[in-house]
């Protein structure tokens, strides 16, 4: 039976120390495609510079990759190590400048800074000044992670694309279940979760953030939410977490509640549940799919 594929074109973008690498990241396409992609009618197809470009003149190099196979590719994934590569006639380097552009299309950026110790006799200072420079810039904008060697970059790579189409495939069904998705967020510390609340925003979801539980309730009061996640310690006690999940169940025993705290130890969710929430974890890809698997339900 013949099936409906949607096909996206991955641009792979990095300096010269970064590209021996390229083929790891391949790999984890490759993987994605024969199983998410396979079971979800998704098809990821890599673009690199050495392999997908040709011969032409008439403008810079950088220019002419730009137009080959940068402006049409739908996402890019970038790395960096310790080089930030060599400067274009615009930007820092050819990698900054796909990531810049690929941002200003508003297309989908994964991006890695590998922080792998390296001898301090091939360390270019200057390089690597650029590189910290860049990540101050992009510190706020909750696009990157900071890994520690290939094997983790792996891992995360597939994971981050598998939730980010994810959201694609279920965030049309959370659209099509009708009505906005509300979820307030309590925890105290915000800035932690930028990259978690990015995601689920490309579901379609929208957030208010409450930093105590005082404050969480009165957005309750005042508002109408479709779920709820808190973390369990703030600057109000230990338990937080489990004071705001007794107080919403007085007046609310249906609304989800989720706790994204530093634990899911079997006794943690036990009691969350006992208490009448929905769910208890810290890893970031369990916490999306409790959020989106008790938005469809509800």
């Amino acid at each position: 039976m013949t099936k409906s594929i949607n096909v996206y074109d991955l641009l792979i973008s990095c300096p010269s120390d970064v590209s021996k690498f390229v083929n790891l990241l391949e790999k984890q396409v490759n993987h994605f495609n024969n199983y998410f992609g396979r079971a979800n009618g998704v098809i990821v197809r890599c673009r690199y510079w050495t392999k997908d470009t040709y011969s032409e003149f008439g403008n810079s190099p950088q220019d002419l990759i730009n137009r080959q196979i940068v402006d049409s590719s739908d996402m890019v994934v970038a790395v960096f190590w310790s080089r930030f590569g060599t400067a274009t006639e615009n930007y820092g380097s050819g990698t900054e400048e796909e990531i810049e552009r690929m941002l200003s299309l508003k297309k989908q950026v994964f991006l890695y800074f590998l922080d792998k110790p390296i001898p301090p006799s091939k360390l270019d200072h200057a390089q690597y000044d650029k590189i910290i420079k860049f990540k101050e810039k992009h510190s706020n904008n909750g696009v990157f992670f900071t890994i520690s060697n290939e094997k983790t970059l792996a891992t995360k790579f597939r994971e981050n694309m598998e939730l980010y189409f994810d959201s694609i495939i279920r965030g049309s069904e959370l659209k099509k279940s009708g009505g906005q998705k509300s979820v307030l967020w309590v925890d105290d510390r915000p800035e932690n979760n930028v990259y978690v609340r990015k995601i689920l925003e490309q579901y379609g979801i929208d957030f208010t953030l409450a930093l105590s539980t005082r404050q969480a309730l009165n957005c309750l009061k005042n508002g109408s939410f479709s779920l709820i996640i808190s973390d369990m310690g703030r600057k109000e006690g230990k338990s937080e977490g489990y004071v705001l999940l007794e107080e919403v169940r007085k007046f609310d025993k249906q609304i989800p509640y989720i706790i994204y705290a530093g634990s899911r130890r079997e006794e943690h969710i036990n009691e969350t549940l006992r208490r009448g929430g929905q769910g208890c974890t810290n890893i970031p890809s369990e916490l999306i799919d409790l959020v989106i698997r008790n938005l469809l339900n509800s």
